[in-house]
Parts: C-alpha cells; structure tokens; sequence
C-alpha cells in the first residue's frame, strides 16, 4: 500500500504525532496562509485531501478553536466513548471502531455504537464545512508513489497565488508530517527550541485530522469500495466545492 518510508506512504489507522514549532526560512519569514494535507488510498490510488487557511484564521487560531470544539461535542456525547486526547483516526471510524460505552459490558461496540462512530466521519464533514477562514481542496495522484507529495506542493503553491507567500504541512504516514515553503517546495526547517512561528504550528496537528477526513471521503467517493457505500456521497453532500479532485 505505500512506496519507500522514506518517502510517501498511505496514511495507516492508528495514532498520531504532534509537531513541534518551526521556524519559517528568511525568505517566508510569515504565512499569510496555510495548506494542511493528508493523504489516503490504496496501492492503485492515492487521494489528497487539504484544508487551505486563511492567514487571520492562522494567526487568531479560530479554525483550531473550531475543531477543538467539534472534539470537545464528541467527548460528552453519551453515545459514544471518545475521550479528550483521542486521535481520530478516518479508517477506524468508517469500520466503527471504538470504545463501548462506559456502561457497556461488552468488549467492543455494539452495532449501534459501530454507527455511531461512523457517522463521527460526517459530523467532522459539517464541522470542517464551517471552519472560519476555511477552503477545501482535493487531488488525485495516481498510484502511491514517492513524487505524490512533490506534485501536490506544486498544485498547493498555485493555489495559494505567486503573489502570495505561504506554508503547507503534508501527513505522509500515520507520524509522520513536514513543513513546506510553498514558494520554493523546500522543506522548513524545524527548531524545537524556537516559538518565531508557535502560532502557526501549535494546534496544526489537529487539523490533520480535519484533512484527513476530507481525504479518506474524497477516496471512497472515488473509489467506490462497497463495504464504505454509506459514506460515498458524504462529500458531496457536505463539501460539494471537493467533489471533483484534480488530477495530478
């Protein structure tokens, strides 16, 4: 399902890692805006998915207040066991996975609690819909090969504009997610010891999730694997602006 581990590979289901701060390079010394990409797919085809921040909503951290707010509504929903902290994982809801209710004496959820995490993935959709300073893009790479990521920094850096400079973090394994100067596709040096750009990095692994709900959605609605059939034209419905991922 992935090329070199180097490199690229499909997003697997379990956890994530939270990123530290950055410093931006001397050329891109701010980010007026911010790509954050995540990828999903099988061996014959990767999809990417991208929330495309507008530079207020970076630096007042309202699309990160946004979604820790969407969290928050999961974490005291009786219907389902998700803890603050979790990571949400697209993968493991689409196959209902999670934790019995509190209540619960069985091992794992029952089918009610299966549907229930399920419909998690279209609850982020309408949350993600929402996210102030918010755009939604996708694109369709082809097979997972080691040049997806290049190919998608190119489309991101025409998205953003020449005229406009900019930052995009790409999740290329289920840990793993680097830094981007858009104007050059070069990588961002990280300093963990720096806050110069604190602003921009903290709460942006959250926003993986977002993107990468819009990510797996974007593939299934591609894909049209039978066993996800209930959540094909989610993103249609949802986020209808993503419905047509580019080809790259």
């Amino acid at each position: 399902m992935a090329a070199s581990a180097d490199h690229l590979s499909v997003p697997a289901a379990g956890g994530g890692a939270d990123l530290p701060p950055l410093t931006l390079s001397r050329t891109n010394p701010t980010a007026p805006c911010i790509h954050v990409c995540a990828f999903s797919g099988d061996s014959d085809m990767l999809v990417a998915g991208w929330l495309r921040v507008a530079g207020d909503a970076v630096t007042s951290k309202t699309a990160v207040t946004a979604w820790a707010d969407f969290r928050e509504q999961l974490s005291v929903d009786p219907a389902l066991n998700i803890r603050r902290g979790d990571t949400l994982r697209a993968r493991k809801l689409a196959a209902g996975q999670g934790r019995p209710r509190p209540s619960s004496t069985r091992r794992g959820p029952s089918k009610a609690e299966q549907w229930g995490y399920r419909h998690v993935l279209r609850r982020g959709l309408t949350a993600i819909a929402s996210l102030p300073g918010t755009t939604v893009g996708t694109a369709r790479t082809g097979p997972a090969t080691p040049t997806a990521t290049e190919a998608v920094l190119k489309r991101l850096a025409k998205d953003a504009g020449p005229s406009v400079s900019g930052a995009a973090v790409i999740r290329t394994t289920a840990a793993t997610a680097s830094w981007y100067d858009l104007a050059t596709a070069s990588p961002l040096a990280v300093d963990r010891h720096s806050d110069t750009a604190a602003h921009i990095s903290a709460g942006t692994d959250s926003l993986l999730e977002a993107a990468e709900f819009v990510a797996y959605c974007a593939y299934q609605f591609l894909a049209r694997r039978y066993n996800r059939r209930f959540l094909w034209e989610w993103l249609p419905e949802l986020l209808p602006d993503a419905t047509k991922p580019i080809n790259l």
